[in-house]
């Protein structure tokens, strides 16, 4: 004989849940806004594949993930492409790659007693399932964020290694990622996934996403020619996070991208650093369109809620001393081009 137990068939209690869980996710991210986006299909295989079409004339390296994605600055001689009356070309194929991500399942769980359940002043397990969205968005965004800062190019504010670090920010590099994502033939990103559950993308200002650290948002505003968000006028900002922009560069802070902890020099310079003994360094993340790619968390499929009441009386809770809140997902990023990306490294000044 089956038993009816209070997740046979998905209540209005788990689809709320899963709703308050994503809801209490999205003001955590800031990645997950970007990227290439996929859904992740049920009952298929754990890996999904991202095709990238390369720009003519680039030559890459092979198939993989890190400096094997590496797509070279494109080549291309106009001389090569005269045509000669009542002659066919050569006919040309269009170069592709396809870039395998492997899902990971993340997960959290928190458990609360009977007592607490029926007794306790506050209601727990609503506050639960809002920690339960924050935790899975960090999470999320955590594991984005390991992906873009491992990328292969990268320039330092001052000195060739990170161990010389010990400089802010300063236009000049700006402008050398500008120049390279640019002769890369990256283009600037005009499209995020829309801030609702479900899986839709909405456009946005066109430019050169940066994503830093709150501890840099000083460093940045004191940049030349530096404008706010609130002195945008009519245009409109990428993200709500959206600190201003400068040139062509759109920048994004979040308090989850964090330093490389004295990894900088020794001589502070008036930078940070949290143990006093080398400078932290910060990367600044500069992304063209279609560099990374990323399953969404986004609609219902994207999370398994679980909501389990004390008082569901199981083989494994006989006299309803405890109930679960928590949930999972399945989910990765990875990169998809390390041509259009780039990491600057840099101190932020200790005002």
């Amino acid at each position: 004989m089956s038993a009816q137990g209070y997740t046979t068939v998905a209540s209005r209690n788990l689809i709320r849940a899963a709703q308050g869980m994503l809801e209490h996710a999205q003001p955590i991210i800031v990645l997950g806004d970007f990227g290439e986006q996929r859904e992740m299909p049920k009952n298929n295989t754990d890996t999904l594949v991202f095709r990238r079409i390369l720009p003519f004339g680039a030559v890459s390296t092979g198939s993989g993930i890190g400096s094997n994605q590496y797509v070279g600055t494109p080549q291309i001689t106009a001389n090569s492409f005269v045509l000669s009356e009542g002659v066919t070309p050569n006919a040309n194929t269009v170069g592709a790659q396809d870039v395998s991500v492997t899902l990971q399942n993340f997960g959290i769980l928190f458990k609360i007693t009977s007592k607490t359940e029926l007794l306790y002043e506050d209601n727990l397990s609503e506050e639960m399932v809002t920690i339960t969205g924050e935790t899975m968005g960090e999470i999320l965004e955590l594991v984005r964020y390991g992906q873009l800062k491992a990328g292969t190019q990268v320039v330092y504010s001052n000195g060739s290694s990170r161990s010389s670090v010990n400089t802010p920010l300063g236009i000049g590099k700006l402008r050398l990622a500008a120049r390279i994502l640019e002769s890369n033939r990256g283009k600037r990103i005009t499209e995020k996934l829309s801030p609702s559950v479900n899986f839709a993308t909405i456009p946005v200002e066109p430019g050169f996403l940066v994503f830093h650290h709150t501890d840099c948002n000083a460093d940045v505003r004191n940049l030349p020619d530096f404008t706010p968000v609130a002195k945008y006028g009519q245009a409109k900002p990428v993200h709500a996070r959206e600190l201003g922009t400068c040139e062509e560069f759109r920048f994004i802070p979040s308090p989850l991208f964090v330093p490389f902890l004295a990894a900088g020099s020794a001589t502070l310079n008036g930078m940070v650093s949290v143990g006093g003994s080398n400078v932290d360094v910060y990367p600044y993340l500069v992304v063209a369109a279609k560099a990374w790619g990323q399953v969404a968390l986004k609609g219902m499929s994207a999370i398994t809620p679980t909501v389990l009441k004390a008082n569901n009386i199981n083989h494994a809770n006989p006299l309803g001393m405890f109930g679960y809140v928590g949930a999972s997902t399945w989910f990765n990023a990875v990169r998809l081009n390390d041509a259009w990306m780039l990491r600057i490294e840099c101190g932020a000044t200790n005002y």
